[in-house]
């Protein structure tokens, strides 16, 4: 039996179709469910960027609740505190990571960076929900 170049030409063809469909087939190694279980850079990165979310829900949840509780001229001074203080936070956690810029590492020290300036604001804007009763300086009292 005499095999053409043709017949060549076609096996070999499909034989890396064959195989291009057993690598897109075959199972991907599988992550770890919870990203903060994982010990790869990616894992850890993984984890900072969910632990910032997280932080960055709270967030908004607290900023939430102060925003109905204070009146509109206290609500439009907020939202102008606020709104600096996400430039402040960026800036800052763009200055302090920037030695990692382009690193494996980066995503995670960033994320790590805004996350405890986040937890930080959380406890401010909890605190101005919290007022004492004889406090007459404390945001959360201003009805205006």
């Amino acid at each position: 039996m005499t095999v053409t170049s043709d017949a060549r030409a076609r096996f070999a063809r499909l034989c890396r179709g064959l195989a291009l469909a057993a690598t897109l087939l075959s199972p991907a190694p599988a992550a770890a469910a919870d990203p903060c279980e994982g010990t790869t850079q990616a894992d850890l990165n993984a984890c900072a960027g969910a632990d910032y979310r997280a932080a960055d829900t709270a967030l908004n949840a607290v900023y939430g609740q102060l925003t109905k509780k204070i009146g509109p001229k206290t609500k439009d001074a907020l939202r102008g505190a606020q709104k600096a203080w996400l430039s402040y936070r960026d800036a800052t956690c763009f200055l302090e990571t920037l030695g990692l810029e382009g690193g494996s590492a980066y995503a995670m020290a960033y994320n790590g960076c805004l996350k405890g300036l986040t937890d930080a604001r959380i406890k401010v804007l909890k605190g101005y929900l919290d007022c004492k009763a004889d406090d007459v300086s404390c945001v959360g009292r201003l009805g205006e």
